[in-house]
Parts: structure tokens; C-alpha cells; sequence
């Protein structure tokens, strides 16, 4: 017997966009990381011949910052073309009356301090050390992808605010939920847009109906 599932899908964020938020929510870490490990490591930049010694050398002088030279660079592309999709869908996204508001900009300086620290005081000389810092990566990324740490980015909070929200939906049940906005001084009672892209976050835009 064929059933169907009654079970509402998530406009869950492509996984290509996940990672690109995360890489960008990273970028000033891994600029620091290159400049870090290129400066302790200058030395090793008069190469003389091309060999497997020198690749080998390479590799364990430099091919960290390779390596997250070429995330960053895949990952800034991929952060800008995902707001560009986010906020041309989220114009249709559900209108919404906003009853509480928490700034949680502050999020994002807790964030940063949390990965500056372990990461800065390490040589990045060897092998041991960069394979160290990519699985490291690996992990967090996993915890990332799947937790409000999608929003807590530095980038973003350039650009938008992050705000924790109760509000009441069209069918006037009361909900929460994290959310970006461009607008930066969101007040209680204001009505919005919500246009989800996890499980309880979404890009909010403002509801010009009213």
C-alpha cells in the first residue's frame, strides 16, 4: 500500500550554499592562516628545480595555505551568489507579525574569539600540523551545517542583522526562530517575511503589503 508522508519539507539551503556560508564565516581565519604560515615559511620560497623533494616540501610548507587559498576563493563566490538567490526567493516568502526580538549580533564576536585563539599560535610547518587543522575543519563543519551556526556568521553580520524572534504565523500560532535581516533595528510588533532555509532559521524581508 502506497502512503504519502504529511510531513512538510524544509527549504533546507542547498549544500553547496551551506558550505559556502561556512568557508565565508571562516575567510578572516584562513587569510590570518596563510599569512601565518607563508611568513614563518618564506625561506622555502627560492625554489631551484621542480621535483618530488620539492613538492614534497612544498606541501608540508605551504599546502595548508593552498588549500584554503582555493576554499576562500570558491567560498566567496559561492557566499555571494547564495544571498543573491536568498533574497531574490525570500520576496515570497510567509508575512509574519513579530512579538519579541533579541539582537543576537554579539553571537557573531563569541564566534570569532572561539576559532582565532586555538588556530593562531601554531607553526603550520609540517604535515602533522596541517592535516591536524583540515580535520578539525571537518568536524566543525558537520556541527555547523546542522546547527544556528549557519547564521552566526562575522560576514554576515556586516551586512544584516541576527536576531532571535518569536512571532505569530497566518494561522496565528505563535513560533520561534533565528533570522537575518537587512534591517538592522527590527522592532516588537513590526510585520515581516520569512522565508526559511533550516529548520527554525530564515531570511526575513520586509512585508510591504501593509
Amino acid at each position: 500500500m502506497n502512503t504519502k508522508s504529511k510531513k512538510k519539507e524544509n527549504n533546507s539551503l542547498h549544500s553547496i550554499a551551506q558550505f559556502s556560508l561556512f568557508v565565508s564565516s571562516y575567510l578572516p581565519l584562513f587569510l590570518l592562516l596563510i599569512v601565518r604560515q607563508i611568513s614563518l615559511n618564506s625561506e622555502y620560497l627560492n625554489w631551484t628545480e621542480i621535483s618530488w623533494e620539492s613538492f614534497k616540501l612544498f606541501g608540508a610548507k605551504f599546502g595548508l595555505s593552498a588549500v584554503l587559498l582555493f576554499f576562500s576563493f570558491l567560498g566567496a563566490i559561492g557566499y555571494w551568489k547564495t544571498l543573491e538567490n536568498i533574497e531574490e526567493v525570500a520576496k515570497n516568502g510567509n508575512p509574519v507579525t513579530v512579538t519579541d526580538v533579541k539582537n543576537k549580533n554579539s553571537e557573531s564576536i563569541g564566534y570569532i574569539a572561539t576559532y582565532l585563539i586555538p588556530f593562531l599560535f601554531q607553526s603550520f610547518d609540517g604535515w602533522y600540523e596541517c592535516a591536524s587543522v583540515i580535520f578539525l575543519l571537518l568536524i566543525i563543519y558537520r556541527i555547523y551545517i546542522n546547527s544556528s551556526l549557519l547564521l552566526i556568521n562575522p560576514l554576515l553580520s556586516f551586512r544584516f542583522g541576527i536576531y532571535e524572534i518569536e512571532y505569530i504565523d497566518q494561522k496565528g500560532k505563535k513560533r520561534n526562530g533565528l533570522i537575518i535581516s537587512r534591517d538592522k533595528s527590527l522592532q516588537d510588533d513590526c510585520k515581516v517575511k520569512l522565508y526559511e532555509i533550516g529548520h527554525k532559521l530564515y531570511f526575513s524581508t520586509t512585508n510591504n503589503s501593509n
